[in-house]
C-alpha cells in the first residue's frame, strides 16, 4: 500500500494543506495500520520499537478558484464565440476569454478614457495587462490565438491599407520632386542671368507642399527593444498590445545589466497616458506623445514561481506582477475529442464587434470631448454604474485590503482601482458598438466588471499561492520519490540536489522538503561525524528513511 500524496496537480476543490476528504481519509487510514498483512504489520511493530512515529500525508492542492461564468463575466455578443472556440479546441474558456478582453481593451487603449469619480479629474485609460498560467500541454497559445484571430484580421486590413496609401505617396513624393527641381532650376537661372525675381521665386519654392508618408497603423508587436517600440507608439499614440509567449522572459529582459531604463518604460506605459520621451544615440530624441501598451502572454507555474521568489526579495516595491490584472490559472480542463464546425454566426459577430472597435468615435458613442485639462474624449459612470462603483471601491478599502495579511496580495488589489473602470468602460464601449448605442457606462457593464474583479481576485490568490506553498510542493515531490524507492536509507541533501527533480533543484527547496518530511515522519536526521582532521570539519547529515514506508508498496 501507498501513503497519500494529495490530488493530482490540476485539482483546486479544497485549499493548500487541507484536511483529507472522506475518501482520502479512508485511504490514509488504510495505508497507517487499519489493513494490514502480517509482513506490514511486523515492519511497523519493529518502527515504533525503534522510535519512529507513523508517517502522516503530505498533501498539497492547488488553492481554488470560482469556475468561469460566460453569463455574469461576458457581453452576449462575446459569449457564444468564446464558449465555442474553448470547447472546441478544448480548453478552459478563462483562456480565451481573459487575452479577448485585454484584445479589446488595446482597441480602445489612449483613443478614449474613464473617469470614474463623478465630480474628480482623475482619469483611467482602459489598456490592461493579463497572461495565462499554465503547463506547457495546457494550450495557452492556441487559445489566445483564437482570441486574437479578429485582430489579425484588422492587421491584414491595414497592412493592405497602408500598401495603397504609400504607392500614392510614392507617386506624389516623385512629383513633389519634380516640382522642387523645376523651381529650383528657375531660381538658379534668375539668380545667374538677373532676369526675374529671385525672391518671389524662393517664395514659390518654400509654398511647395511636401507630402506626408503615410504611418501604418500597428495593433501588435511580438518582440521588440524598447527603442523601437518607442518609435512604434510614437506613430501610434493610442497604444498597442504587446504579445509574448513567455511573459517571465519579458520581465527578465527588464532586469538586465544596461536595460535599467526598460523597466521605467514600462511602468509608466500600463498608466496609459502620459507622455515618455527616449534619447539613444543613433536614434536621436524620439518623443512619444502618450505611452500606452496593453501587455499579454503565457507563464508556465514555475517559471512564476521563480520571478515571485525574485519578486518579493528585490522587485515588489514597483508592483510589476501586480499590473498583470488579467492573470487566469483555470483547472485542468481534461483534454475529449472535438470535432464540429465552429459558430459562424457567433464568429462573425464578434468580428464585427473588434472593426466597429477599431475604427469608432468615441465622441459619437456618447464620450465627453477631449479639452485644456483632458487630454482625451472620456466617459462617465451612469448614475446607477456611480452607486454600484461607490459600493464595491468601499467594500475593497476598508474591508478586503485592510483584512488582508499578505503584503503581495494588498499590492495586487490596490491596482483593482484601475482595473474596475478600464474593464467597464470595455464591456460598455463592445455593447454600445454591437448595438449601435451609446451614452454613459452602463450599470450592465459595472456589475459585469464588479463580477471580474471577484473572479480575477482567486486567480491572483492562486498565482501568489505558489510561492507560499513551494515548500509543501518540494517536500511532496520527495515524498513521491522516497515512496518509490528512488532514494537510498542514509541519503543526503547533496544525493537529492544531484537527481536535479522538479521542486528539488535549489538547496533552500531541498532543505525546506527535508525539514517538512523529517516532521511528519517520514525521515529522521542522524550526523556522521567526520574523521577528525587539521582544522577539523562538519559532520555530514544523512537521512534514514521510515521502515513503515515501503518502496514501491
Amino acid at each position: 500500500m501507498s501513503p497519500v500524496l494529495g490530488t493530482a496537480h490540476g485539482a483546486a476543490s479544497a485549499p493548500t494543506a487541507a484536511p483529507l476528504d472522506d475518501d482520502g481519509l479512508r485511504a490514509a487510514s488504510a495505508w497507517l495500520g487499519a489493513e494490514l498483512d502480517a509482513e506490514e504489520a511486523e515492519d511497523r511493530t519493529e518502527a515504533r520499537t525503534n522510535g519512529w512515529d507513523d508517517p502522516k500525508p503530505i498533501v498539497w492542492e492547488l488553492r481554488p478558484v470560482a469556475p468561469f461564468d460566460p453569463d455574469a463575466l461576458l457581453p452576449n455578443v462575446l459569449r457564444d464565440w468564446i464558449m465555442d472556440e474553448a470547447e472546441r479546441m478544448p480548453c478552459p474558456p478563462d483562456f480565451v476569454a481573459a487575452a479577448a478582453i485585454v484584445t479589446l481593451g488595446s482597441l480602445v487603449g489612449a483613443r478614449c478614457a474613464i473617469k470614474p469619480k463623478a465630480r474628480d479629474s482623475w482619469l483611467v485609460v482602459p489598456n490592461l495587462w493579463g497572461g495565462i498560467v499554465g503547463d506547457p500541454s495546457a494550450k495557452k497559445s492556441p487559445a489566445w490565438g483564437a482570441a486574437l484571430r479578429p485582430l489579425d484580421k484588422l492587421i491584414a486590413a491595414a497592412i493592405e491599407a497602408h500598401g495603397s496609401q504609400d504607392a500614392e505617396y510614392k507617386q506624389a513624393a516623385m512629383i513633389h520632386e519634380a516640382r522642387q527641381d523645376s523651381i529650383k532650376y528657375r531660381l538658379k537661372r534668375a539668380t545667374r542671368t538677373g532676369n526675374g525675381q529671385p525672391a518671389d521665386i524662393a517664395a514659390e519654392l518654400a509654398q511647395v507642399e511636401e507630402p506626408q508618408e503615410p504611418t501604418l497603423r500597428r495593433y501588435k508587436c511580438n518582440d521588440s527593444t524598447v527603442e523601437k517600440l518607442g518609435e512604434i507608439l510614437r506613430d501610434n499614440p493610442a497604444g498597442v498590445l504587446v504579445l509574448r509567449d513567455e511573459l517571465v522572459g519579458l520581465i527578465a529582459n527588464w532586469e538586465r545589466e544596461g536595460r535599467e531604463g526598460d523597466r521605467a518604460f514600462f511602468l509608466e506605459a500600463w498608466n496609459g497616458n502620459q507622455s515618455f520621451d527616449v534619447d539613444r544615440i543613433g536614434r536621436g530624441h524620439v518623443i512619444i506623445e502618450n505611452l500606452c501598451l496593453s501587455i499579454f502572454g503565457g507563464i508556465q507555474p514555475d517559471k512564476l514561481v521563480g520571478y515571485l521568489e525574485q519578486a518579493t526579495n528585490a522587485l515588489a516595491d514597483d508592483g510589476m506582477l501586480q499590473r498583470f490584472q488579467l492573470l487566469v490559472y483555470p483547472d485542468h480542463r481534461t483534454w475529449e475529442y472535438r470535432d464540429r464546425e465552429p459558430d459562424c454566426g457567433a464568429r462573425d459577430a464578434t468580428y464585427g464587434v473588434f472593426e466597429k472597435l477599431a475604427a469608432m468615435d468615441p465622441v459619437a458613442l456618447g464620450a465627453t470631448p477631449k479639452d485644456d485639462q483632458t487630454k482625451f474624449p472620456y466617459f462617465r459612470l451612469s448614475t446607477e454604474a456611480q452607486e454600484l462603483f461607490i459600493e464595491w471601491a468601499t467594500d475593497l478599502h476598508r474591508n478586503r485590503i485592510e483584512a488582508e495579511e499578505s503584503p503581495i496580495i494588498r499590492q495586487h488589489l490596490a491596482k483593482y482601482d484601475k482595473l474596475f473602470p478600464a474593464l467597464a468602460l470595455v464591456l460598455h464601449l463592445v455593447d454600445c458598438v454591437h448595438g449601435n448605442t451609446g451614452g454613459p457606462v452602463s450599470l450592465a457593464a459595472a456589475i459585469r466588471a464588479a463580477a471580474w474583479c471577484e473572479y480575477l481576485e482567486g486567480h491572483a490568490r492562486r498565482c501568489y499561492g505558489l510561492l507560499a506553498d513551494a515548500g509543501l510542493r518540494a517536500a511532496q515531490t520527495l515524498a513521491g520519490r522516497i515512496r518509490r524507492g528512488a532514494l537510498p536509507d542514509g541519503f543526503t541533501a547533496r544525493t537529492v540536489r544531484l537527481k536535479g527533480w522538479k521542486h528539488l533543484t535549489e538547496d533552500g527547496a531541498i532543505q525546506t522538503a527535508l525539514d517538512c518530511l523529517t516532521e511528519e515522519s517520514w525521515i529522521r536526521a542522524k550526523r556522521e561525524p567526520l574523521v577528525a582532521l587539521a582544522g577539523g570539519g562538519r559532520p555530514t547529515v544523512r537521512y534514514e528513511i521510515n521502515p513503515i514506508i515501503r518502496p514501491g508498496g
